[in-house]
């Protein structure tokens, strides 16, 4: 019942969008916080933890369905690639063409609790964004989240058919313009999936403690969370995605992505 309630809720506010937003004043919140990630990295268990605490507000999905000032991959015909046209996509902090205050406030008119200190925010494609979005949204700070490269391709090309190249080449691309754009982002910090799933309540209060606020209940992390459609508790999921790679599959994602697993630590099989 409640989870109709949701959808209905969600529905209606699509509805009333192209007109509610014009008279949704946009929020002030004391923080803006964006995660940052590739496609299947965490960047959804990470939003949906910290979606959990009463000072944080949040959206119902990622940004990019709540508004239509900001480009996205499947307008493109890109879905989960985006990083294989980044011009399209990259922006700087002197980028312009874009409504700053209509995001805000189509943003705004989606948020569940808008007046809470800190409002939350997930849309993969902000790898591609973290200096424009520092310009324009103040007071932000920025999570960036990685994962293991072979399981991030597998799940490229499991959820939408893309070859396994393709899918590496994302990865090491979008996480190539991430890592160059934070050297410019006041407020960051970085962790990584496999760290997460191992070490929930440490991770998490090292993000909290970060943003200045108090850590999660340990109760939090016994949860169960559905993520793509997959109910369960935290874990690691690298296992079963190695399991769909044979060996050739593996030495192509080494010779197509061996700096970038270098430069993130992890060790390449």
């Amino acid at each position: 019942m409640s989870l109709s309630r949701e959808k209905l809720s969600l529905y209606l506010k699509m509805k009333l969008m192209p007109l509610a937003w014009r008279f949704t004043a946009p929020a002030q919140p004391e923080k803006w916080i964006f995660i940052v990630g590739c496609y299947n990295s965490g960047t959804t268990l990470l939003h949906k933890l910290l979606a959990q605490h009463p000072l944080v507000g949040s959206l119902p999905n990622e940004g990019q369905f709540f508004n239509n000032v900001l480009p996205y991959g499947r307008q493109f015909g890109l879905p989960r690639l985006w990083a294989l046209k980044p011009d399209l996509f990259h922006l700087k902090e002197t980028a312009e063409g874009y409504d700053v205050d209509r995001l805000k406030r189509q943003w705004t008119w989606f948020y569940n609790h808008s007046y809470r200190p800190l409002l939350i925010e997930k849309t993969i494609l902000n790898m591609a964004r973290t200096r424009w979005l520092q310009q324009h949204f103040p007071n932000s700070y920025f999570i960036a989240i990685y994962r293991s490269g072979y399981a991030v391709a597998e799940g490229i090309k499991r959820k939408e058919g893309h070859s396994l190249e393709k899918g590496i080449m994302q990865w090491s691309i979008s996480n190539d313009i991430l890592m160059d754009d934070l050297h410019y982002i006041k407020n960051k910090i970085s962790l990584k999936y496999e760290d997460l799933t191992a070490h929930p309540f440490e991770e998490v209060k090292k993000i909290t403690d970060f943003l200045g606020i108090e850590t999660l209940p340990e109760a939090v992390f016994d949860k169960e969370f559905s993520i793509h459609h997959i109910e369960g508790k935290i874990s690691n999921r690298n296992e079963s995605s190695l399991k769909k790679l044979d060996n050739d599959e593996l030495q192509l994602m080494n010779k197509v992505a061996g700096t970038m697993f270098e430069k993130l630590g992890y060790p390449m099989l």
